[in-house]
């Protein structure tokens, strides 16, 4: 009977010691299993929140696209006015480019005998004083020779005021015009009580133009007040 209560009691402390030990055993593994739920729980939600955001980015996807390309349209519209203006700023500059060259172009083409004119004025001048000097010599003398030269003389002196014609070359009137310092050089003072002061009255040399553009001033006496008594025995005649 003893061995009996003893062999009872045996079972019952092994009994609770296996139920210990069973208990001992399941409890890391219930923790592990708890947070593998939880794992599996934020996962979950991690998954449900990217989910919303997809959708969210699929919804409002074409707003983003319609921003987007909306930029891109400005960015392009700004580049597109930049090249515009670089461009008509370019195109001006080429034609005024283009414009002055064409004016250099044509100024040497009109202008490009200016020096050629102004050694040939040197000629000019030397036949008009001989033309002028034979036709006095041809009124005090009847020479038939000296009629003979005049008359080459002033053909040869027509024939080259036509050329100068042809090429632009003209000869300035300057008798009886008010003094231009632009047009005129004084090299004498003439006292005049008929021409008013400061006009020419007297050429010792011709003035020329090239085309508009003065070429040789022209050499003048200027006429000033002349003095009282010449003035009276002007009147008195």
């Amino acid at each position: 009977m003893y061995l009996r209560m003893g062999s009872n009691a045996a079972s019952k402390r092994l009994w609770k010691s296996g139920r210990s030990f069973l208990t001992l055993c399941a409890t890391p593994t219930q923790h592990k299993t708890e947070e593998t739920q939880d794992s599996l729980n934020t996962a979950k939600a991690h998954k449900c929140c990217a989910e919303n955001t997809v959708q969210h980015k699929t919804n409002s996807s074409p707003c983003a696209s319609q921003r987007m390309l909306r930029l891109q349209l400005n960015e392009l519209d700004r580049e597109y006015r930049t090249l515009q203006e670089n461009y008509k700023r370019v195109l001006a500059h080429a034609e005024d480019t283009n414009r002055r060259v064409r004016k250099s172009v044509e100024d040497a083409r009109i202008y490009g005998i200016h020096s050629f004119c102004k050694d040939i004025l040197a000629v000019a001048d030397l036949l008009e004083n001989t033309t002028q000097e034979v036709t006095e010599m041809e009124q005090a003398n009847t020479n038939p020779t000296m009629k003979n030269l005049h008359e080459g003389l002033c053909l040869i002196n027509e024939k080259l005021c036509n050329i100068f014609v042809k090429y632009g070359l003209e000869k300035m009137s300057s008798i009886g015009v008010k003094y231009n310092s632009a047009e005129h050089e004084i090299v004498l003072r003439v006292p005049s009580v008929e021409a008013l002061p400061g006009t020419v009255v007297k050429i010792e040399q011709e003035g020329y133009k090239l085309h508009g553009r003065i070429l040789r001033t022209a050499q003048v006496g200027l006429a000033i007040e002349a003095q009282p008594h010449l003035r009276k025995g002007r009147n008195g005649s």
